[in-house]
C-alpha cells in the first residue's frame, strides 16, 4: 500500500531571472521518521519553487500516483507482514478502508428506471432464491456474470451512486494485471481502477461524503500546519460526525457464491459493515 506514516510540510525558494523571490510550501512524507518527511517536504517545495522561478509550467517531478496520498491513518489491521488495511481520513474528511488483499469494487451505475421491488426480485433470481419476474437489471446480471466465471464468492452492497462489490473468498494484489482484468470485468469505475493502480491498495469509502449530510467540506487540509489548525478540524469532525450518524454509506444487498469469506477477511468486513450501517435502513450518502 502507498500510505505513509508521517506527514508534513516544508519550505523551499529559488530565484527567478527577474530578481523575484519564489517561495513554495509542499507535503513531504515518509514510513520511516518525521525527519525523513520533512527533508521530503523541503525537497519536493524546492522542486517546485525552481520549476516556477524558470518558468517551467510543464507537468513533472512528484506528480498524482507518484506519491502517497496525503492521508492520516486512523487504524491498522496488523497482519504477519504487512498490514491487512490501515483506516484513513481522505481529503474530504470521509474514512476509508485501504486493503491489501481485500478487492472492494465501485461500479458507479445505476440500474436506471428500476424500483425497489425490481432490484430485490431481480436479486433473488441472480443469486440463487426465487422470484415471480425474471432479473432486470443489467449491474446485477453483470456481477452475477463475471463471478460465475471467476469462481467468486462476495458480497454486493448498494451505494448512492450505484453498487459496490466485496470479493470475499480469494486475496487479489490491486496493481496486478489480473486484479485490473477483473476489475474492468465487473464494470469497476475507471478512475477507481487507477486508484487501484498507483496507490497499491483497494479502497472502500466507510463514512458518508460530507456534502450529503449538509456538512461543508473540512476547512484545513492535513498535514495541520498548526494547533489553530488542528482544532479548526477537530471542531469540523465533531460537526461531520454528529451529522453522518443519519445516514449510511451503503447498504448490504446479498452475497454470492456460497457467501464464502476467506479468515482474514473477516474482521475486515465486519468492520466495514459496521462504519458503513450497512445493515440499516438509513439514507444512503
Amino acid at each position: 500500500m502507498k500510505i505513509a506514516h508521517f506527514w508534513t510540510r516544508g519550505t523551499g525558494e529559488a530565484s527567478a531571472s527577474d530578481g523575484r523571490l519564489i517561495r513554495v510550501v509542499a507535503r513531504g512524507w515518509s514510513d520511516e521518521t518525521p525527519e525523513m518527511a520533512a527533508r521530503v517536504a523541503r525537497d519536493v517545495a524546492t522542486r517546485l519553487a525552481q520549476k516556477i522561478a524558470s518558468g517551467d509550467r510543464t507537468k513533472g517531478g512528484y506528480l498524482y500516483g507518484d506519491r502517497p496520498l496525503p492521508e492520516p491513518i486512523i487504524r491498522e489491521f496488523a497482519g504477519p507482514q504487512f498490514p491487512r488495511a490501515l483506516i484513513t481520513r481522505n481529503s474530504y474528511g470521509a474514512l476509508v478502508m485501504n486493503a491489501q488483499e481485500l478487492m472492494f469494487i465501485d461500479i458507479d451505475r445505476e440500474d436506471g428506471h428500476h424500483n425497489a421491488q425490481d432490484l430485490f426480485s431481480g436479486l433473488k433470481s441472480l443469486f440463487g432464491g426465487r422470484a415471480n419476474t425474471p432479473p432486470a437489471n443489467p449491474v446485477l446480471e453483470q456481477i452475477r456474470r463475471v463471478a460465475e466465471a471467476n469462481s467468486l464468492s462476495g458480497r454486493v452492497y448498494k451505494t448512492a451512486a450505484g453498487y459496490r462489490v466485496a470479493i470475499t473468498n480469494a486475496a487479489y494484489q490491486p496493481a496486478t494485471p489480473n486484479s485490473e482484468s477483473l476489475l474492468r470485468q465487473f464494470g469497476a469505475d475507471p478512475l477507481y481502477v487507477r486508484l487501484c493502480q498507483v496507490q497499491q491498495s483497494f479502497r472502500a469509502r466507510l463514512t458518508p461524503k460530507p456534502w450529503r449530510c449538509d456538512v461543508p467540506t473540512p476547512p484545513v487540509s492535513f498535514p495541520y500546519e498548526s494547533p489553530s489548525e488542528q482544532a479548526r478540524f477537530r471542531e469540523w469532525e465533531s460537526r461531520y460526525t454528529a451529522a453522518s450518524a443519519n445516514y449510511a454509506t451503503c447498504h448490504f444487498v446479498t452475497s454470492f457464491g456460497g457467501g464464502r469469506v476467506a479468515a482474514e477477511f473477516e474482521d475486515l468486513l465486519q468492520h466495514h459493515d459496521d462504519v458503513t450501517k450497512a445493515g440499516s435502513q438509513l439514507p444512503l450518502a
